[in-house]
């Protein structure tokens, strides 16, 4: 009974973020964040999930193009960095929208997300760095394997 009550719970509260994702670009970015793990792929729209399954396929267990975790812009995370992320939409129409995520990690970080509309939810196409060193998820996950 217990082991029912609790799924039940787990389960209620769990429907906001997914429905969330499904309405609001901002709410994917937000429970990307809060998965807080590069290879949650059920977050990806389909182009950016066959680059990156590509990459790890490649890869053969070893480090593939992708050297770092991009939504935190490093390797490493500073203590509380999650205190300082802020998100917000920057533009949308009704199937691509960009949200800017803004924090500190040992620096300022400003990260744009490019989402697209794909079988009624919103998914993480892109991402990109417009700080010091910049870069673009797709272009790095399309270059030729080292």
């Amino acid at each position: 009974m217990r082991v029912a009550l609790a799924t039940i719970l787990l389960t209620l509260l769990a429907v906001p973020a997914l429905a969330q994702s499904a309405t609001d670009p901002v709410g994917t970015v937000q429970a990307f964040y809060a998965a807080d793990d590069i290879n949650a792929v059920r977050f990806y729209a389909r182009g950016l999930r066959s680059l990156y399954e590509r990459d790890r396929k490649q890869a053969r267990g070893e480090v593939g193009r992708l050297d770092f975790a991009f939504h935190v812009n490093g390797q490493d995370t500073e203590d509380n960095w999650r205190k300082t992320l802020s998100l917000k939409r920057v533009s949308s129409t009704d199937d691509r929208a960009e949200v800017q995520a803004t924090f500190r990690n040992f620096a300022p970080q400003d990260l744009r997300y490019d989402l697209v509309r794909e079988g009624g939810r919103w998914l993480i196409a892109d991402v990109r760095s417009l700080r010091k060193e910049t870069w673009r998820l797709t272009t790095i996950l399309s270059a030729p394997l080292r």
